[in-house]
């Protein structure tokens, strides 16, 4: 049983929203390629490790989704554009 005590609806004041003593947030048991390091420091370095890594890649979507929004190309179509340039192409030779 890892995470959230079941609740119990005749004392759910007492059982709701309440987590295991043997929880720790972030631990869950998944891990099948056994990479989470046993020494409790390393867990946390690791821990934070990882939420700087998802920081980042949500900072990443943001700027894919401006980018989107200001030049109301896809990432695709963008990068489409920019290899014709890089290539020597003339990206608007199409438009006429």
């Amino acid at each position: 049983q890892i995470g959230w005590v079941e609740p119990d609806f005749s004392k759910w004041t007492k059982t709701l929203w309440t987590l295991r003593d043997n929880y720790y947030p972030g631990d869950v048991g998944f891990d099948p390629l056994g990479l989470k390091p046993e020494d409790p420091k390393a867990f946390a370095n690791m821990q934070t490790r990882e939420l700087q890594n998802g920081r980042l890649a949500m900072l990443g979507v943001a700027g894919m989704c401006a980018q989107e929004l200001v030049n109301h190309r896809t990432i695709m179509e963008t990068l489409d554009f920019y290899q014709k340039v890089y290539s020597g192409v003339d990206p608007y030779a199409a438009c006429g």
